[in-house]
């Protein structure tokens, strides 16, 4: 068996950006959302309704890694030295674009892959997208981004789904964090993933209460979450103030882990 030494801190950043259009004036603010994202330092970024607009890419070469989908503008302007590598999964589409997941990371995606888990047709489709990070050499971390339904009876079916996916595709013995804005605002989702797939989620481990994320500028309902297995949780923060109160319909959440490294024989 492996030991291991090593220590790293790992911290991750989960957000519903509201399609990067500001609460107040519904304008386009990516350039503030990106310095913003950046001050936060994460090495790994999950974050919800990242848009797009419809189009036909001219050639082959700009087809990137987001399956059959071209990269979306909100997505490149989102990108930065700090995390070179991304992923995207699209699922809800609208007229004229599209919006849905995205991954951000300082350390290489080896593989990734976004999965429909809609249930009702004619409603906001869904997806969970799910990478595979190479944090060390031979050491991986799977990290899933979602945004669940809106209708409890919904989101029962997608949480079953998610479990059933999560018990598939990830080995037992990986380390994993799930992020995402949950809907869930009747907070149940967090014991059925406790007791489904054995994660935990972060705030309610650090303060034994979800974090109030929704609506940014007077946070009363729980619906983000950071959920994780594998690894040792350091801190949980939700960021509030400026600008957070106006980029978003729901405040960021950060959680930072422990990891470590294996130790060389």
């Amino acid at each position: 068996m492996q030991k291991r030494s090593k220590a790293r801190r790992i911290k991750v950043l989960s957000y519903n950006i509201h399609q990067g259009l500001t609460v107040y004036r519904r304008q386009l603010a990516l350039s503030i959302l990106k310095d913003a994202l950046k001050s936060l330092k994460a090495d790994v970024v999950l974050l919800q309704e990242v848009a797009g607009v419809e189009q036909q890419p001219r050639k082959k070469k700009d087809r990137v890694k987001t399956g059959e989908y071209v990269t979306p503008f909100q997505l490149e302007a989102l990108a930065d030295e700090i995390w070179p590598y991304s992923a995207y999964g699209r699922n809800s589409v609208f007229s004229g674009g599209y919006h849905g997941n995205a991954i951000l990371s300082r350390f290489p995606i080896k593989s990734f892959h976004n999965t429909d888990i809609s249930i009702v047709k004619g409603l906001v489709r869904r997806g969970i997208l799910h990478a595979k990070l190479e944090v060390e050499e031979g050491e991986n971390l799977h990290v899933l981004s979602t945004h669940l339904g809106l209708l409890e009876a919904e989101r029962e079916r997608q949480v079953r789904r998610l479990s059933e996916y999560i018990k598939e595709k990830v080995p037992a013995e990986a380390p994993l964090i799930l992020g995402g804005d949950f809907n869930d605002w009747r907070e149940r989702i967090s014991k059925r993933l406790a007791k489904s797939v054995q994660m935990e989620e972060a705030f309610l481990k650090a303060t034994r209460r979800h974090a109030r994320t929704f609506p940014a500028h007077f946070p009363v309902l729980r619906l983000d979450r950071v959920y994780y297995r594998g690894l040792k949780l350091h801190k949980a923060t939700s960021i509030k103030g400026r600008p957070w109160l106006f980029l978003s319909d729901h405040l960021p959440l950060t959680a930072e882990f422990n990891w470590e490294a294996p130790k060389a024989e």
